[in-house]
């Protein structure tokens, strides 16, 4: 909507309604692509083969997973509804695949706990952002800093001996992190909406709330293994 002009109390309601519709679709898709991404994990526990597939070709998959999503932001506006469609099933399927080695790491009885304390903050932030009716987006400048500082101390985690106490330490930035993100991007996705209700066909409002819908399902993920830092093994 254009914060220059004069709307009816029609159009403001019509507004309002696509939002609220084309968000609920938004997260609608996400938890379908958690759903896969659940049922292709729980697969490969009970498929020995498909299990030392991921294990052996970890990286490999995780790289592919990398390419999909680099894809799927380029062609976000270009590419038909169904192919972006197709790009986010087939990155939560491969998702699946290295968030289940990823689990068997921490311990597999730590998801369930990580799971109902993603599931309490996502719902909670969730709710935050689609309330606030200013604008987050300045936020997104200090959340990916504090994401780029997590990444590089991981990778630190990695090549060097570093106590398993900045592995907790990362669990709980993780999750205030990612619960702001997921405030933010549904505060975003909203705005995204409102901002071409009026003046887009039905295919860009699709493409908005795909692209909503993968921001989404990224920080739920994210938020998901937060909480496996918090809970597993260390």
């Amino acid at each position: 909507m254009n914060p220059n002009h004069v709307y009816s109390e029609a159009d403001v309601a019509l507004v309002e309604g696509i939002v609220s519709q084309k968000l609920r679709n938004s997260m609608l898709w996400m938890v379908w692509g958690l759903v896969t991404t659940m049922l292709t994990g729980v697969a490969l526990l009970f498929n020995s083969d498909w299990m030392r597939l991921a294990v052996n070709n970890y990286k490999i998959i995780a790289f592919v997973e990398i390419g999909v999503v680099f894809l799927f932001s380029m062609r976000a506006m270009t590419a038909s509804t169904t192919a972006l469609k197709a790009m986010f099933f087939l990155y939560s399927m491969l998702n699946g695949l290295t968030m289940m080695v990823i689990v068997l790491a921490f311990g597999l009885n730590a998801a369930l706990p990580a799971f109902i304390g993603t599931l309490a903050f996502f719902v909670a932030f969730a709710i935050v952002g689609k309330a606030v009716k200013c604008n987050l987006s300045g936020f997104y400048p200090y959340l990916l800093a504090a994401v780029v500082a997590m990444v590089l101390v991981s990778l630190a985690m990695m090549f060097f001996n570093i106590s398993s106490t900045w592995n907790l330490v990362l669990g709980y930035l993780g999750v205030l992190v990612f619960s702001i993100f997921t405030a933010v991007d549904v505060n975003r996705i909203k705005q995204n909406i409102t901002a071409v209700a009026l003046t887009e066909d039905e295919s860009v409002l699709e493409r908005v709330e795909l692209i909503g819908a993968l921001s989404l399902y990224l920080d739920f993920i994210n938020l998901f293994l937060s909480f496996m830092r918090i809970f597993g093994r260390k």
